[in-house]
This record gives structure tokens, sequence and C-alpha cells, in this order.
């Protein structure tokens, strides 16, 4: 370390000192000595910010708050500072953004209770964001407050369907009725998106007044294709993902049944449950297959384990 640089750093300790002691014209003056010397220290920025917001000038204060946030690597006790001076200077779609931002960054450092906070933040500016609906879901469940989980997931549901997103629309409920399966709300939801699958009709929000069994039996199997093709492309985005055997007899199954080769399709479906995929979407894929080769007794085992979801049930439910 030169002695040039350790003045410098004693500069910023010094001036960090005077800010808590809010001597804010020592304070100024030693960031800017600091900054001379350690022009890419966030935590010369972060006391910078600190000063001029103390001297009533906010808007170099969030120009520094938003350059110790990029120099430190996103730092979310930076970040949480620029959202909450974007408020106050009345900037609220991007003091909503970066509350969304920062909630991310602390979830995934394992600060749930501040994500949390921050997340709130965030809906309190943009009601109407699906994104944040999904993250105070996933806290809510965390924290074991299901009935909370569920009324965020049934508005991103909602706002899924009247953009027409009807499958996504639809394992959100899903999603909603794991947690609370007797819950009329999530089941009102999830027939209003099935119907919206059924239908393609659900980029009005107006699903069809009357669906035939048919329609929904056929909407819930391309439903289970698309939550198994889901399911395979989340893996593969994971960060060194190799796929494994079971991912590789379901995509084959899938290719099978796409193709109207059955026997096939089956025998790899089989494959991949042996190797550890069980979700209920691939046993009423199989059901289903079964049934059309004529395997009752397959077919009902198959089915049966399906209906251990609330929505699959209510699908078996119209082959009876």
């Amino acid at each position: 370390m030169t002695s040039n640089t350790h003045r410098y750093e004693l500069a910023v300790e010094i001036g960090e000192e005077a800010v808590r002691q809010r001597r804010w014209q020592q304070a100024l003056t030693c960031f800017q000595t600091a900054l001379v010397g350690l022009p890419r220290e966030a935590r010369i920025y972060n006391g910078l910010g600190d000063t001029h917001l103390a001297l009533a000038d906010r808007g170099r204060a969030l120009a520094c708050y938003k350059e110790a946030a990029r120099l430190a690597g996103r730092n979310p006790d930076y970040t949480a500072k620029v959202a909450s001076l974007q408020e106050r200077l009345g900037l609220l779609p991007d003091a909503a953004a970066t509350y969304l931002l920062t909630g991310d960054l602390l979830w995934r450092a394992g600060r749930h209770e501040q994500a949390q906070a921050n997340w709130e933040q965030t809906a309190r500016l943009r009601p109407d964001l699906p994104a944040i609906h999904e993250r105070l879901a996933m806290g809510d469940q965390r924290r074991g407050n299901a009935r909370g989980a569920t009324r965020h997931y049934l508005a991103l549901a909602g706002s899924l369907r009247r953009e027409g997103r009807c499958l996504l629309a639809l394992h959100v409920c899903c999603a909603a009725l794991s947690l609370t399966p007797d819950n009329a709300l999530a089941w009102a939801a999830t027939e209003d998106a099935w119907r919206c699958v059924a239908t393609r009709n659900g980029a009005g929000g107006h699903p069809a007044a009357r669906v035939e069994s048919g329609d929904l039996l056929n909407a819930a199997a391309e439903f289970a294709q698309w939550q198994l093709t889901a399911a395979l492309r989340q893996r593969t985005l994971l960060p060194n993902a190799v796929p494994t055997a079971a991912d590789v007899a379901l995509r084959q199954a899938m290719l099978h049944e796409a193709q109207n080769r059955a026997g096939q399709a089956i025998a790899a479906y089989e494959q991949a449950i042996r190797a550890g995929t069980q979700p209920p979407a691939i046993f009423f894929a199989l059901g289903l297959l079964y049934r059309l080769v004529g395997r009752r007794a397959d077919a009902h085992a198959a089915l049966t384990l399906a209906a251990r979801h609330p929505f699959y049930q209510q699908a078996v439910a119209l082959l009876e």
C-alpha cells in the first residue's frame, strides 16, 4: 500500500466518521479528497450521497447512490437508498423498479424479511405489476402464509389470463390450489384459466360461457404437456446443468407422443418415472396414453396418482 493510497483511505474513514457525527462540510471535503485517489470506491460515493442528501442536494445524492450501487455490483444496501430517494423525488416508476431489484438482491443474499419489505414497497407503488405478485407469493409461502401466497398467485394469474397467457395462468392457479385446495376463489380462477386454455379466448379476459367437457379434457392434456416442457426448460437453464436420465427419457416420451407413437411414448414415460420424475402431469399424460391403447388397469393407477393434485383430480373426473 503506497502512502498516497493510505492517505485517501484515511480520508474515507474520517469522512464516514464525520457523517456519523453530522459534520457535513468536513465529510464533503474528506470524500472529495478521497475520490481523487480512489475514483472507483463505492464507499466514497455512498458517503457523498449521504452528505449531499443532508445538504439538501437530492439530485447529486441520487447520482452518487446510483454510482455506489453500480461500483459495488448492485449492493442492496445502496440500491435501497436509490429507491427511497427516487420515491422522495416523485420518480415513482423508477422507485418501484429499484425496490423490486433490491428485493431480488436481498432474497438471493438470504435476507428474506428485508426482501419481502422491499417487494411490498414495490406493490404499494405498482400494484398492477405481475412480477411483484409472484415474488410476494414466494415470500408468503416461505413464511407459511398460505392464504397470503394464494392471494398473490391469483392476482398474478388474473393478469396473465387477461394478457392471453392462458397456460401460464393455469399453472399459477395450480400453485395456489396446492396451498389452499378448498379455496373457492382459487377454484374460480382455475376454472377461468382452464376455459381460457380450452377456448383460447384469453386475450379479452372473458372465457366462454359454456365449454364442453371434451374441450376441457383436451385443455388439461395440453396443460400437462406444457408443465412437463416448462419443468425441463427450467432445469436446463440452471447453472452447469447436465441432463439427467429422467430428463432424457421425459424428452423422448414427449417427442414420441407428439409423433403419435403411443407405445414408445409409454415406455419412455415409464422410464422417466422410474428415474425419479413424478409430478402429477406425467401421470396424467401417461394415464391418457394407457387409455388410448386399452390398458385400463394401468390407466386407472396412473390417473389416480395424477389426481393427488386438485386440478388433475377435476380433469380425471371428466373421464368418468
